[in-house]
């Protein structure tokens, strides 16, 4: 999604990151870069939402802007780094303590 947003526009995939473009003027006083920031802001939560499935986009649909529902979706499928670790721990653990069974060959 990275590769994708960036090569759509690599400011959408700083918006996903970082947090939506600021404007701080009125709706009835935006200047034509207040309205380039609101439409890059829109783009990039259309995309982000466009690529979900109905599931994914019920799951992050009350977020108020794209890098929330960017941190949501990779908490939900990456985890917190402590859960990363305890992951990491865990294979580690099991790859150590694996061995071959009696009776069992090697193929």
């Amino acid at each position: 999604m990275e590769y994708f947003l960036q090569g759509h526009d690599y400011q959408i995939w700083s918006i996903v990151e970082e947090g939506d473009l600021l404007v701080t003027n009125e709706k009835n006083q935006w200047t034509d870069d207040d309205r380039k920031k609101i439409s890059l802001n829109c783009k990039a939560e259309s995309i982000l939402c466009c690529a979900l499935s109905k599931k994914e986009f019920n799951r992050v649909s009350a977020c108020k802007s794209t890098m929330e529902m960017w941190e949501k979706l990779r908490i939900t499928y990456e985890g917190t780094d402590k859960v990363k670790e305890t992951r990491i721990d865990s294979l580690v653990t099991q790859y150590e303590r694996f061995q071959m069974q009696l009776g069992e060959s090697i193929t």
